[in-house]
């Protein structure tokens, strides 16, 4: 059985800490700054040979070389501080989702037992049906909604109680939503787009993510609707 003093020990830890920091200040002390660059190249043209002395055109270059890289330090240092405070102003403006309504591409739900699960369709033009499908983790289908003909719309909106088709209450779990349209002979899968209220918003690597409830982690990018 491994004890507690396999562990790193806490003097160990600082150590290391310590060597990391120490490594970065040393970086940062062998960096040239502008100051540095121009004492330098004062000293090159004072100890130049005076038989063959700096051409004027490679002494300007030097300078205009040394500009040119720390203008881009400087440009890319005005971008980072511009992108941490978009950041900001984006994470403050989602945080006015917390409670409301959005509607995500996705077919499928984690079902909290309660209420009900809501959604839509886009009908495919020249469809002559659709039908959306519960189906719960066994694969069984225990609920069917369903439109045809003159009752199509642009869209098809279903409303799902959590009661199977002989009126029984479905268990909190996961479920997929299965929509197709049809034309004919012919059928066609379709992405429904699901309804949940967005419980918090966060900012990850990838950008700023919505917590809504039943479908879990949302790039606000995919978001197609806010109620």
């Amino acid at each position: 059985m491994t004890g507690i003093s396999d562990s790193p020990s806490l003097t160990s830890l600082l150590g290391g800490a310590t060597s990391a920091t120490a490594a970065v200040n040393s970086a940062e002390q062998n960096m040239l700054n502008q100051e540095d660059f121009f004492s330098l190249m004062i000293a090159q043209f004072q100890n130049q040979d005076p038989f063959k002395p700096m051409e004027s055109g490679e002494f300007l270059g030097q300078i205009a070389q040394f500009s040119t890289v720390d203008g881009i330090n400087t440009l890319n240092s005005s971008f980072g501080d511009l992108r941490t405070q978009m950041t900001s102003d984006q994470t403050l403006q989602a945080s006015g989702l917390i409670d409301r309504d959005v509607l995500v591409p996705t077919d499928s739900i984690d079902y909290a037992g309660r209420g009900s699960v809501e959604g839509r369709v886009a009908v495919p033009t020249g469809a002559d049906r659709i039908t959306v499908e519960i189906v719960d983790a066994r694969g069984q289908t225990v609920r069917t909604f369903a439109a045809e003909g003159s009752a199509l719309g642009e869209t098809f909106e279903f409303s799902w109680d959590g009661i199977s088709a002989d009126g029984v209450q479905q268990p909190a779990a996961g479920y997929t939503i299965r929509a197709r349209a049809g034309q004919g002979q012919s059928e066609l899968a379709l992405t429904p787009e699901l309804a949940g209220q967005v419980n918090a918003v966060r900012m990850d690597g990838n950008g700023l993510l919505l917590e809504v409830a039943g479908l879990g982690d949302v790039p606000f990018s995919s978001v197609t609707r806010i109620a």
